[in-house]
């Protein structure tokens, strides 16, 4: 299966899982499987193209390098005449902007996209940004610095699934909303994830889990309380196609709310492989120490061996000759 390329399971779980989204809704959309043209807005440093390489893919973002199908621009003021592209993704931008400029760049997808926006971030909900800051807090404290993103997740108010929607239905869009991302296999995989950059002989072991879990719990991550949520605004297409998406809407399960006690667990046992970790190094240290101790204690007793040989040699009648004579002499 395409998805399944071990170039695309082997990127970071919630990468893979966001865009593969994006790209299993568009290959039901689409009109006769045809290529087409995309922007994606945000979207350096190019991850999401590897999911449509049939498509011709292009690139908008402050960050963005210049290359041929990338451009310097921001979600605000896109440098496109109206209706340029069939379809314009964003994925995982707009809760980095800030509430003002939302409606702003919301507007200008809408105005450059002749049918098709898809849009995905992670919405307001306490649940996920208590998640969030587990996550942050965990990665502060095993590794000693802070994630950028996440950081911006909780400094900046999160857009609001709604009204986000309600704006795409104001500018003339159909609209539907999948989950993406189940909120507990995130927040654990999350912790995994950075759990194991702290122990450098473990990324191999962290690349392997990463590709297991992309290949095999993608379904299932389409369901709540869930991380983030797609939506899917369309002009004609879900018109025209309206059981295109039954497939991905019947995977859709429904959980409890999850409980973070279970999660402060999982915590205490990544502080624990702290703690063995430490442990092990004390043990090095303490070989290394004894190894040490044992040296000196061998030197000291060089030493006392050869203080002793000097003390005879003083007291020998060579030495005793020899001090009379020729030091006498100078």
């Amino acid at each position: 299966m395409k998805y399944l390329e071990p170039e695309l399971i082997s990127l970071p779980f919630d990468q893979y899982q966001r865009y593969r989204l994006v790209a299993e809704v568009l290959d039901r959309l689409r009109p006769s499987e045809q290529a087409l043209e995309i922007l994606e807005v945000g979207g350096y440093p190019g991850v999401g193209k590897r999911f449509f390489p049939k498509d011709e893919f292009f690139i908008v973002d402050l960050f963005a390098e210049g290359k041929p199908d990338e451009l310097v621009a921001s979600a605000l003021s896109l440098p496109f005449p109206d209706d340029s592209f069939p379809v314009v993704i964003s994925v995982d931008l707009l809760e980095h902007l800030l509430p003002e400029q939302r409606s702003r760049a919301i507007s200008e997808m809408a105005r450059v996209s002749s049918e098709l926006i898809l849009l995905s971030a992670p919405f307001q909900y306490s649940l996920a940004r208590q998640a969030e800051k587990l996550v942050f807090e965990f990665i502060k404290d095993w590794l000693g610095w802070e994630h950028k993103y996440l950081k911006e997740h909780l400094e900046i108010p999160t857009p609001k699934l709604v009204e986000t929607e309600s704006e795409l239905v104001k500018l003339g869009f159909d609209t539907q909303i999948l989950p993406n991302g189940n909120l507990e296999r995130w927040l654990i995989m999350m912790l995994g994830y950075y759990y194991f950059e702290g122990l450098g002989d473990a990324l191999e072991l962290r690349q392997k889990l990463t590709q297991f879990y992309n290949q095999h719990f993608f379904w299932r991550d389409i369901s709540e309380p869930a991380y983030r949520h797609l939506i899917i605004a369309s002009r004609s297409w879900l018109k025209e196609k309206p059981q295109a998406l039954e497939d991905l809407i019947s995977k859709i399960q429904r959980a409890l709310e999850p409980d973070y006690q279970r999660f402060q667990l999982w915590l205490e046992f990544f502080r624990h492989g702290e703690i063995r970790r430490f442990e092990e190094k004390i043990s090095q240290l303490e070989q290394a120490l004894k190894s040490q101790q044992e040296e000196i204690a061998h030197l000291r007793a060089y030493i006392s061996e050869l203080e002793d040989f000097h003390q005879k040699v003083k007291s020998s009648l060579p030495y005793r000759l020899y001090q009379a004579i020729f030091k006498r002499k100078k």
